[in-house]
């Protein structure tokens, strides 16, 4: 036991330093042993984020779940959630979500009750698997029909008793793990289709209906955003139309877009044939790049504007500029002085040293009665809620039905330093105004006055107008969600839009909605009609991983009839094979689509400037591939292929063989000697290949097929196979090939999720490396074990790359049937921008294909 208590302890002031060295890189002095922390907009120092608003309690419960509020007595226990907290948070400058944050917090607290319960315990080390099984059965009473927010918190708890049994403090391992599988809401939402075509006449859906089409921009939506290009009034108004209009023409996320800088356009000249081009068609001749800072975890710095749209892509950022050029000054002002005076010199003041009522006025504030006979009452309640009142509040002598209200500009600075401070979060220790962007899990900070889209605060109200002219910030989502009239929770609009101001509604006489994130979906469905590669649609949209695509592609059945399913394959064998009897038996190495694992002797491919190819494919799969998926799902075909609802298979193979091939279940050793016969190549055991390839030509097919069910022991591993029967011999050295250590018997198959095991393999080797190059300075008995995980992390760069071409020889194919033309035979006046973008792609292809004929002919 108190071996136990001395783990947990020293796990506590680890995390305590960490804290102390995270305070010191930010120059703040938050305190361990707070009773709270807010996190995201509202936080302070490094608790600063951009996301959500949240607060990370440490010494009660709350009411969660349903379950009733208990103080935590135990300060073992509330010191445990602090530094579980900041265990979760690194050191680099990187700061997790507020809501993952939160949502974890939120966990350790309510544990502490079954703790209590189970136990009768309230120290940590009491912690065990009985606790965990009631902490969960208490949220699955508590939502009982919710079963989507049960399994996330059920895999959320596998994860916190993974960390706990780790570290290894607890009498008993806890040793939890969820027996709730993960729900897929898009799943559910193709079921719930599948199911609405079953009820209806002949078993057919509407096949023009596309799935979320609410997703997709009406043609009337889209006019109307164009009708407010002529009728917004406010300032406020015109920005967070061009910011809507920036997302409309890129596709960014709101955070990516509203993190803009004022500077972020590049122009870069074009040349050679691309100049001719441009001069042809009359295009600009140079090419337009927006940087910016990709969001969820995505690389991205840049995006290239489409040619015919780079004069719309000017024209935003020269009006923003133009409208947002006074509040630049004023925050450029205000940080000059350290944000110690808000109160602008053109404020007059009085020979008594008193500011009149009347001129703060359209000066400090500005509201719907400014200049009007109600604007000083408006003012005087505006100043009284930010509690500043009046030094002078009498009648006027001259006047009955009037008085004299005066204020001291220290009154007025005061207040509003307390107002911003206290009230708005943006300021604190006398710095704030800034925005901490999130980039590549980290968060970059980008004071507001180099923001694109920054106005006075208010300025996106429309049903009460209220402006702070010297409190100048970004646009927050909320603000903007409110001004496109983006539904809340209860789908409802938290406040007038501006479409519902202007009158404009769509063809059944609702007033339009939009959110922030609907252009995106909406420029990811153009790519997808224009039949782009999934790989590249993730790369244009700066996205980390291609199965994401499928959540952002809202095609009609019409429109999918591409994507071949399981009942067409049947077709594109039968071409493959043709083609193949066409060609010569002999494939090969550059072709040989099989995975060729430790074959090094091959060149590395080098360019001009010196850049390992290879290395930046690499970099791009890490990228495209990893954080989305974990080990759990990779190395579990069968569960990896329930999630993406696709596999990849090679036309040139038949069904059963491409299915065994992604669910990696082969069988018999009948039935793996059939598989090998099929799969053998110069790339897939060479030497085996060789051996039964000598006895194929001289004749001997009994003793090569009796040479193949020798060598069928095909264990299957999480990550490849293992040619040597591991039920019979074991293996003798450690399963090293796991790791990436090279390993004679080991072989990749092409699996399901096979790449993505490689790909998180690989990147948790690279994390090893750099805590073991940091430890190899100070003490060289960790040299070995860095050079042993160097060399892993070159034959898993090795593996990736090849694993990568080999999949790139197949065809994704989706697991539900595509519809019939029969079904797809509608005549459907188009409805969304997405509609008239597939008619127009439809055309070209005809085009195409008419000219295609005519040069054959």
């Amino acid at each position: 036991m108190n071996e136990s208590r001395e783990k947990l302890n020293e796990f506590i002031a680890a995390q305590k330093r960490r804290w102390n060295i995270r305070n010191d890189n930010f120059g703040v002095s938050l305190d361990w042993n707070s009773e709270s922390h807010h996190l995201g907009i509202k936080g302070i120092g490094w608790l600063k984020t951009s996301g959500r608003s949240v607060k990370a309690i440490f010494i009660y419960t709350g009411k969660a779940f349903k379950q009733p509020n208990i103080q935590i007595e135990d300060i073992q226990y509330q010191d445990f959630i602090r530094a579980y907290f900041m265990s979760i948070i690194p050191l680099n400058g990187a700061m997790p979500s507020a809501s993952k944050t939160y949502d974890t917090i939120q966990l350790l607290r309510h544990l502490y009750r079954s703790l209590i319960e189970v136990t009768g315990q309230t120290h940590p080390i009491y912690l065990n698997h009985e606790v965990f099984n009631h902490a969960i059965g208490l949220i699955s009473e508590a939502k009982p029909d919710d079963l989507t927010n049960v399994a996330n918190n059920a895999i959320r708890l596998q994860a916190i008793s993974k960390t706990i049994d780790a570290l290894g403090f607890t009498l008993t391992p806890t040793d939890y793990k969820s027996a709730y599988a993960s729900v897929n809401t898009n799943y559910t939402k193709k079921a719930q289709r599948a199911k609405a075509a079953k009820d209806m006449l002949d078993g057919i859906a509407d096949p023009s209906i596309p799935d979320d089409e609410n997703k997709l921009i009406t043609i009337k939506a889209f006019l109307n955003v164009v009708a407010l290009i002529n009728l917004t009034q406010s300032v406020g108004e015109k920005i967070v139309l061009n910011l809507l209009l920036l997302l409309i023409v890129t596709g960014f996320r709101y955070e990516e877009a509203s993190g803009v800088q004022e500077d972020a356009l590049e122009r870069i000249p074009v040349k050679g044939d691309a100049l001719a081009l441009a001069k042809k068609f009359h295009l600009p001749l140079y090419d337009l790049k927006i940087n910016y800072l990709g969001s969820k975890h995505s690389s991205t710095t840049a995006h290239w504007v489409e040619p015919n749209a780079i004069a719309l892509v000017e024209s935003i950022f020269a009006s923003v500029i133009s409208l947002t050029k006074p509040f630049r000054e004023v925050l450029i002002k205000q940080r000059k002085s350290n944000f110690t005076n808000f109160i602008p010199s053109t404020l007059p003041v009085g020979i008594d040293g008193l500011v009149d009522l009347s001129d703060i006025d359209g000066i400090l504030i500005t509201t719907a009665a400014t200049g009007g006979k109600n604007a000083r009452n408006r003012i005087k309640k505006t100043l009284a809620n930010m509690k500043i009142f009046p030094a002078i509040d009498v009648e006027d002598p001259s006047n009955a039905s009037k008085s004299i209200i005066k204020y001291t500009r220290t009154d007025l600075n005061e207040g509003y330093l307390s107002y911003i401070t206290n009230e708005m979060k943006l300021l604190s220790n006398g710095d704030g105004f800034f925005r901490n962007q999130p980039h590549k899990g980290k968060y970059i900070r980008i004071n507001y006055e180099k923001l694109l889209f920054i106005y006075p605060s208010g300025a996106s109200s429309i049903g009460q107008s209220r402006l702070y002219n010297n409190i100048i910030r970004d646009v927050g989502a909320n603000e903007i969600s409110r001004v496109l009239g983006a539904p809340n929770n209860n789908g409802r609009s938290p406040g007038v839009s501006f479409f519902k101001k202007y009158g404009l509604v769509e063809e059944d006489g609702s007033t339009t909605q939009l959110t922030t994130h609907i252009p995106r979906h909406n420029v990811n469905t153009f790519l997808s009609i224009a039949d782009i590669s999934e790989h590249l649609q993730a790369m244009l949209m700066g996205r980390s991983n291609i199965y994401q695509n499928q959540h952002y592609q809202h095609l009609t059945m019409a429109q999918k009839l591409k994507t071949p399913s399981l009942s067409e394959f049947d077709e594109l064998e039968s071409e493959a094979s043709m083609r193949n009897d066409a060609e010569s038996n002999n494939v090969s190495e550059d072709n040989d689509p099989q995975l060729d694992l430790i074959s090094f002797g091959t060149k590395t491919h080098v360019t001009s400037d010196g850049t390992n190819i290879e290395n930046n494919l690499s970099t791009d799969l890490d990228e495209l591939f990893s954080g989305t998926l974990d080990d759990s799902v990779t190395t579990n075909p069968v569960e990896y292929v329930k999630q993406t609802g696709a596999m990849i298979f090679r036309p040139d193979l038949d069904l059963e063989t491409n299915i065994k091939n992604n669910l990696h279940t082969l069988g018999s050793h009948k039935e793996n000697a059939a598989y090998l016969a099929k799969n053998l190549s110069e790339n897939f055991m060479p030497e085996l290949n060789d051996r039964y390839a000598e006895l194929i030509n001289s004749g001997e097919e009994e003793k090569a097929n009796d040479l193949l069910v020798t060598h069928s022991s095909l264990s299957s591993l999480p990550l490849g196979t293992c040619t040597r029967n591991l039920g019979l011999w074991g293996c003798p050295f450690g399963a090293k090939c796991q790791a990436g250590q090279e390993c004679a018997y080991h072989a990749l198959t092409g699996r399901a999720g096979e790449l993505e095991t490689i790909i998180n393999r690989s990147i948790s080797n690279k994390n090893h490396v750099q805590v073991l190059s940091v430890l190899a300075k100070s003490d060289s008995s960790y040299l070995e074990s860095l050079a042993r995980v160097e060399k892993s992390c070159k034959t898993l760069e090795y593996m990736k790359i090849k694993s990568k071409e080999a999949l790139a020889k197949g065809v994704v194919v989706s697991l539900i049937d595509s519809p019939t033309k029969k079904q797809l035979a509608v005549d459907k006046r188009p409805t969304t921008l997405a509609d008239i973008f597939s008619n127009e792609q439809i055309r070209i292809e005809k085009g195409k294909q008419e000219s295609s004929n005519k040069e054959d002919s």
